[in-house]
């Protein structure tokens, strides 16, 4: 049976989180039961661009240094590390908006650059793996709780696929366009980077258009561990309104004994109180999304959701193109897309760090009602 350990809390004050963390390891085993002293320990945070932590699209600086004060206590070594979604040249900016820095900073912790990779390969799939990640003794996942405008939510395992350094995502995107192939290749990350422990900031997360900068910050005022990051994803997809299998990616990690969904052999324990949310806006459901990209590649094509630029909000920035994984993104203000070369995936709109990017739906998709 896995365990779910949720608590309340509705602050990012330090001293809060400070006890909230320590709260939520306990029925875990506590700090003990994961870390020995000695051990080289990574915290892998979501951070996804160089956005304000007001925006809530990372996880927040608080609780990334209250695990890392816990680990440090336990004698580990702390390390920090994440890969964002766009070139790996934007990390340093990344690290200064989410004040990743300034923790590794006053933690004594170092910050591990995800510029070295390690060549994986699952079932005829190349993979390229940070080489901290791998090197580490011990990966806690510290995800932020968002809605995902094309995977629908992102939590414990979608968090994962930042050990993909940089641009090596695109190449992903790129041979998996459609919903139901990109969450196996997200499965497939997991299954070759499996985080000892999971530890999601929920104290403020999105709703609506996220994961970037057009998601709507909402205070859900909670945090949650296990050991099971299938599990804890299962657990919150359900406090947020999602029906089960919803989230294509959670159920076939689980379909791949990779995690539990099943909610009889979850027991969750603490403030069960603090997954009552309410009603979430959650982002559009898409039938096309769950056939494989083989079969509905025509409907996809016609119906698949596709990215309208805000001239208004447009810095000319370029980060869109550079994320694109079909170069289908020409540069300028505002940029010029191909849509006949677009996949759909959004990361144009992940990325934007002024939120002038959204996703629509094609005149197809209304007609047919793909939603």
């Amino acid at each position: 049976m896995a365990i779910v350990s949720v608590l309340a809390c509705d602050t990012y004050d330090l001293d809060a989180v400070r006890g909230s963390v320590a709260a939520l390891l306990a029925p875990l085993g506590g700090a003990g039961a994961f870390i020995r002293p000695g051990m080289r320990v990574l915290l892998k945070p979501n951070l996804l661009s160089a956005a304000g932590i007001e925006k809530a699209v990372t996880t927040h600086p608080a609780v990334v240094r209250a695990v890392a004060e816990i680990v440090q206590r336990a004698g580990g070594t702390v390390l920090i590390g994440d890969s964002p979604a766009g070139p790996i040249e934007l990390g340093t900016e990344v690290l200064r908006t989410s004040r990743m820095a300034e923790v590794a900073a006053s933690v004594g912790a170092a910050l591990a650059p995800f510029s070295e990779v390690t060549w994986k390969r699952l079932d005829g799939q190349d993979y390229f793996i940070a080489r901290p990640v791998l090197d580490a003794d011990l990966v806690v996942n510290l995800p932020k709780l968002k809605t995902h405008a094309f995977a629908r939510y992102t939590g414990a395992v979608k968090n994962m696929f930042g050990v993909i350094p940089g641009g090596r995502k695109r190449e992903i995107h790129l041979r998996a366009p459609g919903i139901a192939d990109f969450s196996r290749a997200l499965v497939d990350v997991l299954e070759l980077v499996r985080p000892s422990l999971t530890i999601l900031d929920g104290v403020i997360g999105q709703e609506g258009e996220g994961p970037g900068v057009r998601g709507t910050p909402r205070p859900y005022g909670c945090l949650a561990a296990s050991t099971d990051p299938v599990a804890l994803d299962s657990v919150l997809c359900t406090a947020m309104g999602f029906h089960p299998g919803q989230v294509l990616h959670i159920a076939q990690a689980a379909s791949r004994k990779l995690g539990i969904t099943d909610p009889d052999a979850i027991r969750i324990v603490g403030d069960l109180t603090a997954l009552r949310f309410g009603r979430v806006k959650l982002p559009a459901a898409h039938w096309y999304f769950s056939a494989p990209s083989w079969v509905s590649a025509p409907v996809y094509r016609s119906a698949r959701l596709r990215p309208a630029v805000a001239d208004s909000r447009c810095a000319g920035c370029g980060q869109c193109s550079a994320v694109c994984p079909r170069g289908a993104i020409e540069p300028g203000q505002p940029p010029r897309f191909d849509m006949d070369a677009c996949v759909g995936c959004m990361c144009c709109a992940e990325i934007c760090p002024e939120g002038a990017i959204e996703a629509r739906q094609s005149w197809v998709a209304r007609l047919i009602g793909a939603n």
